[in-house]
């Protein structure tokens, strides 16, 4: 059982903030340990991130899993003010197509007779 009363226990927080902290929490108080904890799971992201590689044995080649990430085709002036520019890029099919893909057109079966 842990005892929350006892003062002689109390030690002050590794990050020296002020606050006590506790053994379970590597001497650290609750906050610290909390930015403790976020900041351990950002080293164990990018980690992820930077060690993903595909190893095709078939072939013998590598592929890198990022870089098959699809690649936007607009231009980087365009991406918030199209019309300031003579940009090649139709923002009004690719919008018809979009909506085409992603909203499938919904029909009833026609009556073949009508009462």
């Amino acid at each position: 059982m842990t005892s929350y009363g006892k003062v002689e226990n109390q030690i002050l927080c590794a990050r020296g903030c002020g606050f006590y902290g506790t053994s379970s929490n590597n001497n650290l108080c609750s906050q610290c340990y909390k930015a403790f904890l976020k900041e351990e799971e950002a080293k164990n992201v990018s980690y992820k991130k930077s060690s993903l590689i595909f190893h095709d044995d078939s072939e013998g080649t590598t592929k890198n899993v990022e870089s098959t990430m699809k690649i936007k085709q607009r231009c980087m002036t365009c991406k918030k003010y199209p019309e300031e520019h003579a940009c090649t890029y139709n923002f009004k099919l690719v919008g018809h197509v979009t909506l085409a893909k992603e909203n499938p057109p919904c029909r009833s079966d026609k009556l073949e007779t009508m009462i």
